[in-house]
């Protein structure tokens, strides 16, 4: 393989920007947090790394696989788009290796993208106003084509489509369309119309790839050695909020307004010391700070993707000790 080696060991010093950016642990909540939270998903190593680079991994059925492929398996590869297609300088997970994505433009041309309207044509249309989509000059059709307009299943919507500018002057619907409507047989006349546009230069996107970790069990194994801490030595109400927080469906939630308990308080000061495997090394400030985030934890024997919220003590209401 024609691929440039990034790390082969130590893979977890190469993630310190990914914070915000991960699946599971990066929930973001909708109205009023609860007073307090503890969800637990066992996780295996490979699972680990999924979960704490970009995404959720690359698959099959994203649009990003063939990029991905050509760029690990056969070298630089280019892409032409108007923003990167994918993402840079973010470990990701792909067949179970982890890699990079170092991106450079090697070239721009100057393109527009126009916003455009296509609705059915009603009523009568004169000869001058329409135009066959077969007649279209073949710089539209080309554009009608990638967007499956050349036989379309529905007309009414709006959307945008994109010239380079060194084509728009051979166009007959951009800027300013010479026909109002677009004829693809006796049933079906879209009405088009331009509605405004804007520079958008379409640029070459050069991708090389680099090696993080061979496997993703690999780089799982070394942040689980990095950030795991072990639950041990708890109360019968901490167990039991921690076989909530694996076993329901929503974990343990306290809702907000209810009091604290003790027992809960008393587990999430457990987690006030410990590196958050999202945002290891935030600062919390002087205040006493509310435990939020997402941990590796190791109880009876397994190793849990843990998520934790329990409210600021100064803005809690505690209950009597459990």
């Amino acid at each position: 393989m024609h691929r440039r080696t990034l790390l082969a060991s130590g893979a977890v010093l190469t993630l310190s920007g990914l914070a915000g950016c991960l699946g599971f642990g990066a929930e973001t909540a909708v109205g009023t947090l609860p007073t307090a939270s503890l969800r637990m998903e066992p996780v295996s190593d490979a699972t680990i790394a999924t979960r704490r680079t970009y995404g959720r991994g690359v698959d099959e059925e994203s649009p990003e696989y063939d990029l991905v492929r050509a760029a690990v398996d056969d070298g630089p590869t280019r892409v032409d788009d108007t923003e990167p297609p994918f993402p840079a300088d973010r470990p990701f997970v792909f067949e179970d290796g982890v890699y990079e994505l170092s991106v450079d433009v090697v070239d721009s041309r100057p393109a527009t993208t126009f916003f455009v309207v296509l609705d059915p044509a009603e009523g009568d249309v004169a000869d001058e106003e329409s135009v066959a989509y077969a007649d279209l000059p073949e710089v539209d059709r080309a554009v009608f084509e990638r967007r499956g307009w050349d036989d379309p299943g529905f007309l009414g919507f709006g959307t945008s489509v994109r010239y380079l500018d060194a084509h728009v002057p051979d166009s007959a619907l951009v800027p300013d369309p010479a026909y109002s409507v677009v004829v693809w047989d006796a049933e079906t006349r879209g009405e088009f119309s331009v509605d405004g546009s804007r520079e958008t230069p379409l640029r070459t996107y050069e991708y090389t790839a680099s090696v993080v970790a061979d496997s993703a069990a690999t780089l799982g194994r070394e942040l689980r050695e990095r950030y795991e801490f072990t639950l041990s030595g708890l109360s019968a109400a901490e167990r039991e909020i921690v076989a909530e927080a694996v076993d329901g469906d929503d974990g343990y939630v306290v809702p907000a307004d209810h009091p604290l308990p003790d027992a809960m308080r008393r587990l999430g000061s457990r987690f006030r010391s410990r590196d958050d495997v999202e945002y290891a090394g935030s600062e919390t400030g002087d205040d006493p700070p509310s435990v939020d985030g997402t941990y590796l934890v190791r109880y009876d024997e397994e190793v849990y993707w843990t998520r934790i919220h329990v409210t600021r003590p100064s803005t809690a209401t505690e209950a009597s000790p459990s």
